[in-house]
């Protein structure tokens, strides 16, 4: 029985749109639900197929519905902003800090990729999601063919055609790149080290994001660096206005951010708070380093652009690797360091510093022709839904007042307890639970996080979710301990 659109002025695509829109957020619809194909919801509504193709269109932009090649069209998987607190906005340290989590931060990192452990703790993707086989295929292929042979070592900037693939790619992004002004290395966090070696000097103040990726922290402390943490919005990222207020007092040499899908966060900045961003650094001449190693990795829409795409002095040295989407095992990273090439180039010589050249081919050939794209859609479905199960399963277990964050992108998840959890603590009771987090004191150079906690939304399965539930069961014996202890008599 087919059911009449009403008349209006409105166009019918529209009007269908509006009406599947409703569907889902009345839950008639459900997150993963298959919707008729464009050939039966033009029979079921008596519209033309232009029209519903519109309609879908619609719906895909405004990240309600998804398409999947070859099966249709589907629910989109999006967290309920207004039924998850999320976490309040840092307020950093207006003074610059010393670095000294070294210790702390490598011991939490090794204790988090233990052998045997539940894996909530270290950011790393999930294993069953990647495409080992097809880069096993690839590299016994490159292996028979030995026409690497020649060059063992290969050049400081990197396997010529991965690097054209790179350039290709981001160009299609909005970012004019070209091969030769692309460097590999041997991850993201070489990268980011590169950059800061070639803006800064040791004693040098360095803006990061609070909270930031402990590993920028780590970078920092060995250079001999200090930092000078910038509040950071849950959603919208480093505050701008935070920023131009610092460097009016603060000496800032460079400025690190991860401008979309930050890690431990998972906010994205806007596109006019990165044109900002990009235009008042070059007015002061302060490089920009951009960390964007979880950039392909977003939920729905489209891919989000890039500070890079503003640049038009080469102050932006833009940073990333495929270690996040496709092979972590591999240790290949690239940077693009604008103005500061021949410097990159420079350093990683002197270091005799190379990126693995079978690896480069290998993955190369795996961008050309192995279905990346595919890959990169499966891979982005599964994490929007592991990240919306995750996220509500925090919030219905964990203690009460228990804040979530709601990434748009990336695999993880901030969670913020009430004051009374201690994170280190739940740390330690973890580990010995068999199950590893981070605790938000690494992600900080001041006691800022320390009823925080970053878990990693990649290893969540039915398997993994007795886990999460006794997580939750320990913070609620923190929170419920502290809660109950007599309050302190004045003398």
């Amino acid at each position: 029985m087919k059911t009449e659109l009403p008349r209006a002025k409105v166009p019918k695509y529209s009007l269908l749109a509006d009406d599947i829109a409703k569907q889902v957020s009345g839950g008639v619809l459900q997150p993963g639900d298959r919707i008729p194909s464009v050939r039966q919801m033009s029979r079921e509504r008596g519209v033309s197929i232009t029209t519903v193709l519109e309609a879908y269109r619609l719906l895909e932009d405004r990240g309600i519905i998804r398409a999947q090649p070859q099966s249709g069209y589907f629910v989109a998987w999006r967290p309920s902003v207004s039924d998850r607190p999320e976490p309040t906005m840092s307020s950093a340290s207006p003074w610059p800090s010393q670095v000294t989590i070294g210790e702390l931060g490598a011991n939490i990192l090794l204790e988090s990729v233990s052998h045997g452990m539940v894996r909530f703790g270290a950011a790393l993707p999930a294993p069953e999601l990647l495409p080992n086989d097809r880069l096993n295929r690839i590299l016994a292929s490159v292996a028979r063919r030995g026409d690497i042979g020649r060059d063992l070592f290969g050049s400081i900037d990197g396997w010529e055609e991965l690097r054209r693939q790179i350039a290709q790619r981001r160009s299609m992004q909005g970012c004019v790149l070209d091969g030769d002004s692309l460097v590999m290395t041997s991850g993201c966090t070489e990268s980011l080290s590169l950059a800061l070696q070639v803006t800064t000097k040791p004693g040098d103040l360095v803006a990061v994001e609070s909270p930031t990726y402990f590993g920028i922290l780590q970078i920092l402390e060995v250079l001999g660096l200090r930092a000078l943490e910038i509040p950071t919005h849950p959603r919208t990222g480093m505050s701008v206005e935070a920023l131009e207020f610092a460097l009016l007092h603060d000496d800032v040499r460079a400025v690190v951010v991860m401008t979309n899908f930050s890690n431990p966060l998972g906010c994205s900045m806007p596109d006019a708070a990165k044109r900002r961003l990009v235009s008042m650094l070059a007015e002061k001449e302060i490089p920009l380093i951009e960390d964007d190693v979880d950039g392909e990795l977003y939920h729905g829409g489209s891919r989000p652009t890039l500070a890079k795409c503003y640049d038009r002095q080469g102050l932006v040295l833009l940073c990333s690797s495929f270690s996040k989407d496709i092979a972590p095992s591999y240790r290949v990273g690239w940077i693009a360091p604008g103005r500061f090439l021949k410097r990159v180039k420079h350093v990683r010589g002197a270091l005799a510093g190379r990126a693995p050249l079978m690896m480069q081919v290998v993955l190369a050939e795996y961008l050309s022709h192995g279905g990346y794209e595919h890959h990169l859609r499966r891979l982005r479905r599964a994490y929007a839904e592991r990240v919306n199960h995750m996220a509500q399963a925090v919030v219905d277990q964990f203690p009460e007042g228990t804040r979530v964050s709601t990434p748009t992108g990336g695999y993880v998840l901030w969670v913020e307890m009430p004051q009374s959890v201690d994170a280190l603590t739940l740390f330690r009771m973890a580990l010995e639970a068999g199950i590893s987090v981070v605790p938000g004191h690494v992600f900080s150079v001041g006691s800022h996080f320390n009823n925080c906690v970053r878990l990693n939304a990649a290893y969540w399965s039915k398997r993994t979710e007795p886990a999460l539930a006794r997580l939750a069961e320990m913070a609620n014996q923190l929170a419920d301990a502290r809660s109950s202890r007599p309050a302190s008599r004045l003398p």
